[in-house]
């Protein structure tokens, strides 16, 4: 019998270590399928990323291209999204932020229009201030500082925004102007009293439209006196305080000194900065050089004889309640009158202008203070409670030149006067007292003195403020209606 071959046996593992050996294969198969899964979530999560920066991207690329869009929608619209710095300002003074009278800027500042080319000379002069002749002032007077004779080109009309009238206030979109354009001059009887008007007929040969009538004890000798009582009074209150001197231009200022002799260099430096007005301390070194006619106002309303008087004006004249401005009392002492000048603006294409003008002289003036019409050659020697009324506008609602027409100096005595204005188109803010402007600082109760056109005006002190001696308005008023 063959040897056996012997074999060599593998040692067998003992159980214990079997163990360990699966376990390390089951740890390491499981940080396996761990690395794989985290791979698996970072190529997931990086995939992610590219799609929400893509869309990010994508997005913005939107909006980008939307602004442009938008952009050139505006534009192609003329702007209607863009204010332009004349809307930019005008909405400032709607809410409050100059000043300015809500209803006073709305009614001048619906309609924009371009800014005249046109500089004049007297404009060019270094350090002149631009005066105002394209526009009738508010200011109430028998020969009124807002009204100069002389025509301006009227600029062009520029188109609306289409929202413009949208952001005015319903009762301004609403109100329906009414036009006022003829005299219906009659005889009336008023409290038992016969008013009788006659005619007065130009001594001059000349083409025109106006009518002149006088009316005899419009006024019972109770109502003036009344009248010049509470005038007086009002003027002493408010002469407590030296007025404020205000000027339509740097040349009237020069031309008034030159009058009054005397020789100070000014400039446009010595206004206070946003006004046409000269400060408190220069006014009173200048008051005793200048000399002026005082005026007060009241509105429709503020008293019962507003109220009789506007109907008695009515039943006398046909001139309507509606197209009536304030109530202005005018006082002219011994040496002070009025230059000529017309009360609507000549070559104006506004019909927002004084149609006609009555006034009634409150006493009788010994010597001077005769109301002429140089053009017609009439003059109306003041009589106490006498009225006289005439016409300065056409049927058409143009300014007539003929109704040139001034105050002559008083010579003896003191002329008192009370008139009213009647417009040819009513408007929203006539005969409405508007809040006053904060320019220039003063006292509560400051009066202030205006000194208009030089050729077409004189000075006159008033006891109210209006926006005409502000810059910016002023500016305003060259490119609005």
């Amino acid at each position: 019998m063959g040897k056996l071959k012997a074999t060599k046996r593998k040692p067998e593992m003992p159980e214990k270590g079997r163990d360990e050996s699966n376990k390390q294969k089951m740890a390491q198969k499981m940080a396996e399928e761990r690395a794989l899964e985290i791979e698996k979530f970072e190529i997931a999560a990086a995939s992610f990323t590219k799609q929400v920066i893509a869309a990010f991207a994508i997005v913005l690329i939107l909006i980008f291209l939307g602004a442009i869009i938008f952009a050139l929608l505006s534009r192609g619209n003329g702007g209607v999204h863009s204010p332009t710095a004349e809307q930019k300002i005008a909405a400032q003074k709607c809410a409050g932020k100059t000043g300015v009278p809500e209803a006073d800027m709305l009614e001048e500042e619906i309609e924009e229009l371009e800014k005249s080319e046109k500089t004049t000379e007297g404009e060019k002069e270094e350090g002149e201030m631009p005066p105002d002749d394209t526009e009738p002032k508010s200011e109430p007077k028998e020969m009124p500082t807002e009204k100069p004779t002389k025509a301006t080109p009227s600029p062009k009309l520029e188109k609306k925004s289409p929202d413009s009238e949208d952001r005015l206030p319903e009762k301004i979109r609403e109100f329906e102007p009414t036009i006022l354009d003829r005299l219906k001059v009659r005889n009336v009887s008023v409290d038992g009293r016969q008013l009788r008007y006659r005619e007065v007929k130009p001594t001059k040969d000349v083409d025109t439209n106006v009518r002149v009538y006088l009316f005899d004890n419009f006024l019972t000798a109770r109502e003036c006196e009344g009248l010049m009582g509470a005038h007086t009074r009002h003027v002493q209150e408010a002469a407590k305080h030296d007025p404020i001197i205000c000027f339509d231009s740097i040349k009237t200022l020069r031309n008034h000194l030159k009058d009054a002799g005397v020789k100070v260099k000014v400039s446009s430096r010595d206004f206070t900065e946003g006004t046409k007005c000269l400060n408190g301390s220069f006014s009173s070194q200048l008051k005793q050089h200048f000399h002026w006619s005082y005026s007060t106002s009241f509105y429709p309303g503020e008293s019962k004889f507003s109220a009789t008087f506007e109907r008695r004006v009515a039943a006398a004249t046909g001139l309507k309640v509606e197209n009536g401005g304030k109530f202005q009392i005018t006082s002219y002492a011994q040496g002070i009158g009025y230059k000529s000048h017309t009360d609507c603006v000549v070559g104006s294409r506004d019909q927002r202008d004084r149609f006609a003008t009555i006034l009634v002289y409150l006493q009788d003036v010994p010597e001077g203070g005769e109301t002429k019409f140089t053009e017609l050659g009439i003059a109306v020697k003041p009589t106490k409670g006498m009225a006289i009324v005439w016409n300065n506008m056409t049927p058409d609602g143009n300014c007539d030149p003929t109704s040139l027409h001034d105050a002559s100096k008083v010579k003896k005595g003191h002329k008192f006067i009370i008139q009213r204005w009647y417009y040819y188109k009513s408007f929203y803010s006539l005969g409405k007292r508007s809040p006053e402007p904060t320019l220039p600082a003063r006292e509560t109760g400051q009066p202030r003195v205006s000194c208009d056109e030089y050729e077409h005006g004189s000075c006159r002190w008033y006891d109210e403020w209006n926006y005409d001696h502000i810059v910016e308005y002023e500016a305003q008023k060259l490119s609005l209606a």
